[in-house]
């Protein structure tokens, strides 16, 4: 097997340069991969695992490349192979501990959402502040006071954060005293986190604004004054 590369390091040194839009792409590849390699495929082309991945071939070999992975001319990548070096690379070689904070309908949801396990995020702890939903179970988890995060017997990496926008600061500010890393934030609001901690935004309404206009687009009759003006 070839070096399998972590998400920090590469030969002792600190990854900071890989760019973001590479990063986003990689997940898709390992869900395709693990999914060929589950039918026992045990190689795949750059193309076919382009086209099931929604990118070019060339993109994909560029993006591989950033993990020093390159295919086999004539016989592509190998499957367990390239599913292991992106594990390692996006940190997954071993478990991700997450806990949701909010146990209303989008965090009851989420934590029915079976992907975490295979995808190698474990999902421990529902948080919340409302004493109705505290002791509640959702699956095979009980919602805990949101004042628990802090002392939480086991760390918690990741946390989903699905909370209203006026709560989601004071959440965010102990999900961050606890140690979390990551914070997955579904709240329509900007939250304020140290570097320490990388914050993704999820704006469910601004997404479907980009599709509408991409749709529109789409759908648009080109305007030759335009397209004239424009060459």
């Amino acid at each position: 097997m070839g070096e399998i590369l972590s998400a920090n390091r590469i030969e002792g040194v600190v990854r900071k340069d890989v760019p973001e839009r590479v990063i986003s792409r990689l997940p898709i590849y390992l869900q395709t991969v693990e999914t060929i390699a589950a039918t026992g495929q045990e190689t795949v082309s750059s193309e076919d695992l382009a086209a099931r991945s929604g990118v070019s071939p060339s993109i994909l070999r560029k993006d591989l490349s950033q993990l020093g992975r390159s295919g086999t001319r004539g016989v592509g990548y190998s499957c367990p192979e390239l599913a292991a070096t992106l594990r390692t690379f996006l940190g997954l070689d071993r478990d991700r501990s997450v806990a949701i904070i909010g146990a209303g309908r989008l965090g009851s949801a989420l934590a029915d959402y079976a992907g975490f396990r295979r995808r190698g995020l474990r999902l421990t702890a529902i948080f919340d502040i409302d004493e109705e939903k505290i002791g509640t179970a959702i699956g095979t988890l009980t919602v805990s006071s949101l004042d628990e995060l802090i002392t939480w017997p086991e760390h918690i990496d990741l946390v989903v954060m699905a909370v209203p926008a006026a709560a989601a600061p004071a959440a965010a500010h102990t999900a961050v005293e606890a140690g979390v890393r990551g914070i997955l934030n579904f709240s329509p609001t900007v939250l304020d986190a140290p570097d320490t901690v990388r914050v993704h935004q999820v704006d469910l309404a601004s997404e479907l604004q980009v599709l509408a206009y991409y749709s529109a687009l789409d759908t648009a009759p080109l305007n030759p004054g335009f397209e004239e003006h424009r060459n």
